[in-house]
């Protein structure tokens, strides 16, 4: 989009541009010295890459972008580079997301999707070879790209942003820390009688709710997780669809939270739902992309740290 704007609101810049880089390969380039594009950072939605025809979409042709665009690499191969006297192979670069589904892609083959989060929740579904409809793409669904040229169906939930401004107002209101959240146990009972009250969907959001409605801190923070989790719910329904999914994975900043993790088990009661932590899962992801280059040693295999979180049993 930043060049279809230089084109026409600075076109004296855009005739000098001779390649546009995402900035993986921008890091990569200036190592190696050589300009290469990644089908991961192109596919991310960008709005560049026609899923169903694997090439560039029209208007990328028409607009004469593909000439500003540098020659399309492999993610899984390297290029060769010298520098301070020594020779290095070195990888061009991969999306962030992309890379960091990476590990779980060499360490499962069955089915499964991965609730990425963090700021925002995002559901990627490897799986899921069904193009995106206008509907999902209206709630919020989008197409990343595989290191193997594959698309990647996924949903996106602003639930990590919502959750830093509810329990700031949270702890103002009941004279708590911000980070107070993090010493609330999962209570059942709670959420018994949450659902039995409202077994439904609610119909507002939590920032529309009366703290004065609620005991105290406790009972509102479940209140509010709960309300993510019907949100998240059904942003993840949206990119499971009839696949052969039975396995969820989830990592990032609520894979540590236990309330989060329980009403997600709760939430899908016929599948196996794991906590999962990659250290540094994008380093990782974009180095076994190109492992056969730089390592004769079989994959490890405790890169992932997962812990399962069984559905609550109601008594």
């Amino acid at each position: 989009m930043q060049l279809y704007r230089l084109k026409y609101k600075r076109p004296e810049i855009f005739k000098q541009i001779h390649y546009a880089l995402h900035l993986p390969q921008y890091l990569s380039y200036l190592i190696t010295n050589q300009a290469y594009s990644d089908i991961t950072s192109i596919g991310c939605h960008t709005g560049l890459w026609n899923f169903p025809q694997d090439n560039y979409h029209e208007w990328v042709f028409r607009e004469g972008i593909t000439e500003k665009l540098a020659p399309l690499y492999s993610s899984a191969d390297v290029v060769d580079a010298r520098a301070f006297w020594k020779d290095f192979k070195v990888g061009i670069g991969l999306h962030d997301s992309s890379a960091a589904l990476i590990p779980y892609l060499a360490c499962f083959s069955e089915p499964f999707v991965l609730i990425s989060t963090g700021t925002w929740c995002i559901t990627l579904n490897p799986f899921n070879k069904h193009p995106l409809t206008e509907d999902e793409l209206k709630q919020d669904c989008l197409c990343y790209m595989s290191y193997r040229g594959e698309p990647v169906k996924a949903s996106r939930l602003f639930a990590g942003n919502e959750h830093e401004i509810e329990t700031k107002r949270l702890a103002q209101y009941f004279n708590k820390p911000n980070d107070f959240y993090k010493t609330v146990e999962y209570d059942e009972k709670i959420i018994t009688a949450f659902t039995r009250t409202n077994p439904a969907a609610p119909e507002i959001k939590f920032a529309e709710r009366n703290l004065n409605d609620y005991k105290n801190y406790e009972t509102a923070y479940h209140r509010l997780m709960l309300d993510i989790m019907w949100q998240q719910l059904a942003s993840t329904k949206l990119v499971l669809q009839d696949e052969n999914v039975n396995r969820i994975f989830v990592d990032g900043g609520f894979s540590k939270n236990p309330i989060y993790m329980h009403l997600l088990a709760e939430a899908f009661p016929d599948m196996e739902v794991y906590a999962a932590s990659v250290a540094q899962a994008t380093a990782v992801g974009a180095a076994l992309a190109i492992h056969k280059h730089w390592n004769s040693k079989p994959l490890p295999g405790d890169i992932i740290d997962l812990k399962f979180y069984a559905k609550p049993t109601i008594v």
